[in-house]
């Protein structure tokens, strides 16, 4: 009995402990908060590199993605729908060079992002004006803009901080 109680205990903890390392922490309160003196990290992967390859991997269709310092760490927060639930979806917090998924957890997707018919992320960064060595996307949010699905872009002039938003239909 007592070797029970105390593997449902240990069973108990580790499931803690493993819940909190697999949840993701909240968004940052603004759109650059925290970024160490420029929106450019050493070996960035951009978005308009890897969004593509995104959708056929370990996320959904990506509805949402913004660069975000962490602990002293660059990453890259991505919204996607995934499973047969319109409504849900997943956010991932992932290594802006390697792209591995460090966390994740299951989201409420907004009315904008379960909306159709707007253009892939993909699509969007490239119509986004982003460009090596700049500006660099920054932020992508699903939006409705005039009642039409778009996306609301914002780069960053890698050179002067300066941001741009940019809508994309």
């Amino acid at each position: 009995m007592r070797r029970r109680a105390m593997a449902a205990c240990a069973t108990t903890v580790l499931l803690g402990i493993l819940v909190g390392c697999a949840t993701t922490p909240p968004a940052q309160r603004a759109l650059g908060y925290g970024y160490p003196g420029t929106c450019l990290p050493d070996q960035l992967s951009w978005p308009t590199d890897f969004l593509e390859s995104l959708p056929g991997e370990s996320t959904g269709t990506v509805v949402g993605l913004r660069l975000e310092y962490l602990d002293e760490k660059w990453v890259w927060r991505v919204r996607s729908v995934t499973g047969n639930d319109p409504t849900r979806g997943e956010e991932a917090l992932l290594d802006v060079q390697t792209l591995e998924k460090r966390a994740s957890q299951e989201v409420d997707l907004t009315d904008a992002e379960r909306r159709v018919g707007a253009p892939s992320a993909w699509a969007a960064a490239q119509e986004s004006g982003e460009t090596y060595p700049s500006p660099l996307i920054i932020d992508m949010r699903r939006v409705v803009d005039d009642g039409a699905p778009a996306w609301q872009v914002t780069t960053c002039n890698t050179e002067t901080n300066a941001q741009a938003e940019v809508i994309v239909r």
